[in-house]
């Protein structure tokens, strides 16, 4: 088949994918327009309906506007027409022809006696019940331009050592648009450079038989009238070694291609990989004998986000998208069932774990004719295990929900693609050894070995409400603070204050936090336990209050963390967690029973920075005398050897130390030989 190319069949399985969603409003052929260069040609039908005719005829008219008609059929002359459905309301329709296009099969003496040549134009026209849904117009002109008449030989052809068999007129020529030095046939050399060589030139071969031989050689010292030293430093070598030999290749065989250069498979969207992946390259799936993108749904460049699009090796992803939904159609999916290519040979089957949820979806538009039930998933993680080009596993763990939809709604799915190397599934590090700013926290739950996970906080999406709320990992160093809120239905003042603390606590369930990036899973005392801190509920004088509101109820989760800089690697400060607490913070609610409200649940993150060591009790002299304080002063005489004190960590102290040395070695041999030798030479002067 030959198509407009892999960048034009990657735009076209683009536009497939999209508008598949809404295949409803849009219609017609994708593209509409082809120009065939080879025996097949293909491209995709969008519409809704439930059968499709194809109508193919041959244009004679190229200047007026052809007119669709559904009176033709699939076959005519030498064309056919195809058409198979690929997924809901897309149809991939292919044209082939059907003249014989190959140039030998099996009577080799009368092939290629003359150029195959077929200009057609084409109309494709899709009917639906008898009426034209759309056209197709296809551009035909197959070729082939040999210069081979009669019988093809399939004799190797040899090609001889240049070493020593010269392929030229002038085999020392080997510089383009330039003159070679002794190279007297090379044509770039004029004739005043040819008199420069003095007749030296090489009329021979130029390789290992250098005309004439060289005058390091042993051989040609009588020749050249040698000085006495010349045997102590002449070469001794064969006359078939020399460094030009470097400059050609070893002969070797090549058989002609009797393949025409329109017999290529072009029925795949891409080429297979059979070398692994470099980043940034699509990751392909097996699909009967066809290679095809490997896809998840994405945000494109617009923000909008696609249903299907190609995921890039080696490049993370975590992408929100809230979709209005009228049908079970129009909620984002994936595929579980397809084999990726590895990239160095058999398929992978995805490892898939899922569980089940209640999600709600917001209403925001009109009442539908029939309720419907639709399984939807709410998100879906991809971990992609990697080692160098080749992807070793791909986990899946997805979140389902079923759904009632009875009005025009929104919904809010997740999807992730996460990259790990082989040995760092299990070793995810945050820091080496101290925490680095920016990278997520680690905690643990359980005893060890403990597994690694993050911490995480809500990250909410949509309407914000607590039911379609995501998490997002606390990365250490940044404080955050974020909510969600939270749907209170007929619920009494004990029922609510349970809810919200079941609720928050929900968020973080596990018991320990590690102390540095890098902590051991086997050694508990590289791990802190959390504090948790439940809140008060109980009423204390206060309680006649409850007759008209509902009090403490839990509303804030505060997670603080503390940190201290505990030491230093190559000058750079390494930073550990000391200790980590979960506290809560309640709120008053005006509702005593039967409550019906929305309660803002947050939560915040805060990064406190203490020092690793109590500080040293200041003595009155130092609160008094403040002189030589550096930190309060803006002269400060102990930085005058600011490379000697402990402060300076640029360098190694040895290196300093020595470099110190050395110079106040020069300062005092300046200083105590500088003036007796003014004295002596002024003395001498005198005398003289």
């Amino acid at each position: 088949m030959a198509a407009p190319g892999v960048p034009g069949s990657l735009f076209i399985g683009m536009v497939v994918l999209t508008v598949g969603i809404e295949a409803q409003i849009i219609t017609g052929f994708f593209p509409s327009t082809i120009f065939m260069s080879g025996p097949e040609v293909t491209s995709y039908l969008v519409t809704n309906a439930s059968s499709v005719n194809l109508s193919l005829a041959v244009i004679t008219d190229t200047i007026s506007a052809p007119v669709e008609s559904c009176s033709g059929n699939n076959n005519i002359d030498n064309w056919a027409s195809t058409y198979v459905g690929t997924q809901m309301d897309v149809f991939k329709v292919t044209v082939t022809s059907q003249k014989n296009l190959t140039l030998c099969t099996i009577n080799e003496t009368n092939c290629c006696t003359e150029d195959l040549c077929i200009v057609e134009t084409l109309q494709v026209t899709a009917c639906g019940n008898g009426t034209p849904i759309s056209s197709l117009l296809i551009h035909a002109e197959i070729y082939i331009n040999t210069t081979f008449i009669g019988l093809v030989s399939d004799n190797e052809t040899v090609i001889p050592n240049q070493v020593y068999q010269p392929l030229g007129s002038c085999p020392c020529n080997l510089t383009a648009a330039a003159c070679d030095i002794l190279c007297c046939c090379d044509q770039e050399c004029n004739s005043s450079m040819i008199a420069l060589f003095n007749g030296f030139c090489y009329s021979g071969i130029f390789g290992g038989n250098v005309s004439p031989p060289f005058d390091q050689l042993c051989s040609v010292q009588e020749k050249n009238h040698a000085p006495d030293w010349f045997p102590f430093l002449c070469v001794q070598s064969s006359m078939d070694n020399s460094p030009f030999l470097g400059y050609f290749y070893q002969g070797n065989t090549m058989s002609p291609s009797q393949t025409p250069f329109f017999n290529l498979s072009f029925q795949s969207i891409v080429q297979t990989t059979s070398s692994g992946y470099k980043q940034g390259n699509p990751i392909l799936i097996q699909q009967n004998e066809f290679s095809e993108y490997f896809t998840i749904p994405q945000k494109s460049t617009i923000g909008q986000c696609v249903n299907a699009a190609p995921v890039a090796y080696l490049q993370d992803f975590n992408v929100t998208c809230v979709t209005d939904i009228t049908a079970c159609s129009d909620v984002l999916t994936v595929d579980l069932n397809v084999q990726v290519n590895p990239g160095n040979g058999g398929p992978i089957i995805l490892t898939v774990q899922s569980q089940n949820t209640s999600v709600d979806i917001v209403n925001t538009g009109t009442v539908l004719p029939q309720a419907v039930q639709c399984d939807v998933i709410v998100s879906a993680d991809y971990t992609f295990i990697w080692n160098a080009s080749v992807i070793k596993e791909i986990q899946v763990s997805i979140v389902t929900a079923n759904i009632s939809l009875t009005h025009q709604a929104k919904l809010s799915q997740r999807f992730t693609a996460k990259f790990l190397t082989s040995n760092s599934t299990s070793n995810v590090l945050s820091g080496n050894p101290g925490y680095q700013f920016g990278k997520p926290v680690i905690v643990a739950n359980g005893s060890t070995p403990f597994i690694k996970r993050t911490l995480n906080v809500w990250k909410p999406v949509g309407e914000s409400l607590c039911s379609t709320t995501t998490q997002t990992p606390v990365l250490f160093g940044q404080n955050l603070f974020s909510g969600c809120v939270f749907k209170v239905v007929n619920e009494n003042c004990t029922q609510l204050r349970k809810k919200a603390l079941q609720f928050l606590q929900s968020l973080v369930t596990v018991n320990y936090i590690a102390m540095r990036g890098n902590s051991n899973v086997s050694d508990p005392s590289e791990w802190v336990s959390i504090i948790y801190e439940l809140p008060n509920t109980t009423c204390t004088g206060i309680c006649a209050a409850e007759n008209v509101m509902c009090l403490k109820v839990p509303s804030n989760m505060n997670i603080e963390i503390i940190t201290a800089v505990t030491g230093a690697v190559e000058g750079i400060p390494q930073e550990e967690i000391l200790a980590a607490k979960v506290s809560f913070s309640t709120i008053n609610v005006e509702c005593v029973s039967a409550c019906n409200v929305s309660l803002p649940l947050t939560n915040s993150v805060q990064f406190i920075q203490v020092p690793a060591q109590p500080l040293p009790t200041i003595t009155r002299f130092q609160t008094n005398y403040t002189e030589y304080d550096c930190e309060k002063n803006d002269v400060c005489w102990q930085h005058l050897a600011y490379p000697f004190t402990k402060y300076y960590t640029g360098e190694p102290y040895h290196l300093t130390l020595a470099k110190g040395m050395i110079l106040v070695f020069f300062f005092i041999s300046a200083t105590v030989l500088g003036g007796p030798w003014n004295r002596i030479r002024k003395a001498w002067n005198k005398t003289l």
